[in-house]
């Protein structure tokens, strides 16, 4: 069983000075509703994870925010 167990799925990872998009994207799934969760590995690698259920609307807004980039 993975870190919060098989409900949860990593849908984005970011690495050095691009860390601070996990953050922008925890308050974009906020807004939609969207629980997540960040973790990290070292001090370098930021994952944002959601609910299984929630997947492709992640996917839908992650989509739309890199567009906006």
């Amino acid at each position: 069983m993975g870190l919060f167990g098989n409900r949860w799925v990593a849908v984005r990872t970011e690495t050095g000075s691009r860390t601070d998009v996990i953050d922008r994207l925890q308050a974009l799934f906020k807004s939609h509703g969207i629980k997540s969760k960040i973790t990290f590995e070292g001090s370098t690698l930021k994952r944002i994870h959601v609910p299984k259920k929630e997947i492709e609307r992640a996917r839908e807004l992650i989509e739309a925010f890199d567009k906006e980039q």
